[in-house]
């Protein structure tokens, strides 16, 4: 998990800085009791997504056939969604 580690206290007492921070390209965790709550990444980091869909466009020009349902069944989705909100 890739990012400065930072208590919840911490990043609320200087939140512009942070913010500030990450929008130069940096990331941080944000720990509560000793547990990572939340990550903070900047808006214009390459997301997930993306990286997955130019790495299929890599492996696809390469000619090696991968079965996406097979590598990702047991991934967990922790999409928020009305029934389960991220709060």
């Amino acid at each position: 998990m890739p990012g400065e580690k930072v208590t919840v206290e911490e990043i609320t007492q200087d939140l512009i800085n942070y913010l500030q921070r990450v929008k130069a390209g940096e990331s941080f965790v944000i720990f509560q009791a000793d547990q990572p709550i939340a990550k903070i990444i900047s808006a214009k980091s390459e997301g997930i997504s993306d990286a997955f869909d130019a790495f299929r466009s890599r492996i696809i020009s390469e000619g090696i056939d991968l079965d996406s349902d097979e590598i990702f069944a047991n991934v967990r989705d922790y999409t928020p969604t009305p029934e389960k909100p991220c709060w």
